[in-house]
């Protein structure tokens, strides 16, 4: 599924246009990445929390030649899924 599938499926049940739909879902990652941008935590009930972390650098091996490399540190979003989430998907 990807974002032209979400918005027909939101513009269906909400009755409108959708371009409309479309823009909101454009709207609704712009407003996530600003904000994960400034280091917030985006919490959606019965959904999930996005949260930007630090990943340490750390030493790995290329396996074709042994040589050992550095992968610097970054910043990486992580999502968290809520119980709801987890139950529905699982069934229950």
């Amino acid at each position: 599924m990807n974002k032209k599938d979400i918005s027909e499926i939101i513009s269906r049940k909400l009755g409108i246009r959708k371009f409309e739909a479309y823009n909101f879902i454009d709207l609704l990652i712009e407003v996530i990445n600003e904000n994960l941008n400034k280091g917030d935590k985006i919490v959606i009930s019965n959904f999930g929390k996005f949260d930007v972390a630090n990943r340490n650098k750390k030493k790995v091996i290329n396996p074709n030649n042994k040589e050992i490399i550095i992968i610097p540190c970054k910043k990486v979003v992580k999502f968290s899924p809520s119980r709801n989430l987890k139950k529905k998907i699982m069934g229950s």
